[in-house]
């Protein structure tokens, strides 16, 4: 594996932590803060909404800075953050880290994933965005258990100290390693608006919150849900199944950029929703036989290969704004976390927890119908679109 690569996913590795790890360490952190386990859930809620908010604005007002620059001050601002947080003395200023923790997370996977694609061989932009999603998955199958075993040990706080000293050699191995990409630099408003205005586009976009969405509306409640229908309350059995999907989802990430590779990220937009939807509906149809649990593990890898398919799509559909086009499907992949969640929860509210998995089946389908639409859309129509939008630049000056 190219180093290059590694330090850009080892980056993301310690984004996913930060947005994760407080799932595990709620109890303890909300006594220290004296709050309740449910107000001190809302960090990790609140994390997303600002992270989905965040990411567009931030790399949007960076536009211009050298992307090693902006990477390395970003995970240097995200370092103290980190330490604002360890230092927190009530809830009010642990929130106020956590949204700057957030902020500079979206921009470390937006920048981490740009340089992976442009450093990528050719015929490999896919798989190298997928490593750098491998860091995301990776993330919550080790740090997320790291973390509550730091926080047994030493207490909350030093899971965020360790989180700074992390970032501090990573930040200058990053330095180091990594190319000037002075020539690159992220678009202005003229390619977010294109991005969410071309019709291929913006449904790329819709692929990845309703997608994420289906998967969110079952994976949020599935402990419960494996109560529920399997009477599966033993913890260390339901610790087990929740590790092999975690190992399941560590290849996902990898594959659906090998996938966007071997056959093209338009056909691969199309394959991954229609897998999904059969791996998803398998999980209820196969709850009382031996297909259960590889049912379960397939539905977690693809979950993890929709974001490089639908990435590598929106950059290669149209490469003048694609950068914006990785923005926005950073923020699109939380507010598909958030929707299944939500819709989730209204249906444990008004049914049964039972019908969470064919609920999120329609949400996959709608994501299958806007992949095929983004889909039968070819690339030339997009960049054609392009000349009409975009002004022409002096090749020399780069002014119009």
């Amino acid at each position: 594996m190219d180093l290059r690569l590694l330090l850009l996913s080892l980056t993301t590795f310690a984004a996913g932590v930060a947005e994760s790890v407080l799932i595990g360490i709620l109890p303890p952190l909300a006594s220290d803060l004296r709050v309740s386990v449910s107000l001190a859930g809302q960090l990790t809620a609140l994390f997303s909404v600002a992270f989905a908010v965040a990411v567009p604005l931030v790399t949007w007002l960076t536009r211009r800075w050298e992307r090693r620059l902006l990477l390395v001050a970003a995970l240097l601002v995200f370092a103290l953050f980190n330490v604002f947080a360890a230092l927190s003395p009530n809830y009010s200023s642990l929130l106020m880290a956590r949204i700057g923790m957030a902020a500079c997370c979206g921009l470390l996977i937006v920048i981490s994933t740009l340089l992976a694609s442009e450093l990528a061989r050719p015929g490999q932009q896919g798989r190298a965005i997928g490593i750098i999603f491998m860091g995301i998955s990776a993330s919550l199958v080790f740090g997320v258990p790291m973390g509550v075993q730091i926080s047994s040990w030493f207490g909350w706080r030093w899971i965020f100290f360790g989180l700074a000293v992390y970032s501090l050699p990573l930040s200058l191995l990053l330095w180091r390693y990594l190319p000037d990409s002075r020539s690159s630099t992220l678009p202005g408003r003229a390619g977010y608006l294109r991005q969410l205005s071309h019709r291929p586009l913006w449904l790329a976009q819709a692929v990845s919150i309703l997608l994420l969405g289906g998967h969110f509306t079952l994976f949020t409640y599935f402990t419960p849900y494996l109560a529920t229908m399997l009477g599966m309350t033993d913890v260390s059995a339901v610790s087990g199944l929740l590790l092999l999907i975690g190992l399941a989802a560590l290849a996902g990430g990898y594959l659906g950029g090998w996938l966007a590779d071997r056959v093209g990220p338009r056909l691969a937009l199309a394959i991954v929703p229609a897998a999904f939807c059969l791996a998803l509906a398998s999980i209820p149809l196969s709850l009382h036989s031996v297909f259960f649990i590889p049912s379960v593990m397939l539905w977690s890898t693809i979950s993890w290969m929709i974001s490089p398919v639908v990435q590598s799509f929106l950059l290669h559909s149209d490469p003048a704004s694609g950068s914006a086009g990785v923005a926005l499907n950073t923020s699109a992949m939380h507010l598909g976390v958030g929707l299944g969640a939500a819709i989730g929860g209204l249906v444990i509210a008004l049914a049964d927890v039972g019908w969470t998995p064919w609920i999120g089946l329609g949400l996959t389908v709608l994501a299958l119908l806007c992949a095929i639409g983004a889909a039968s859309y070819s690339k030339s129509a997009v960049q054609g679109s392009t000349n009409v939008l975009m002004p022409v630049c002096d090749s020399r000056t780069g002014s119009p």
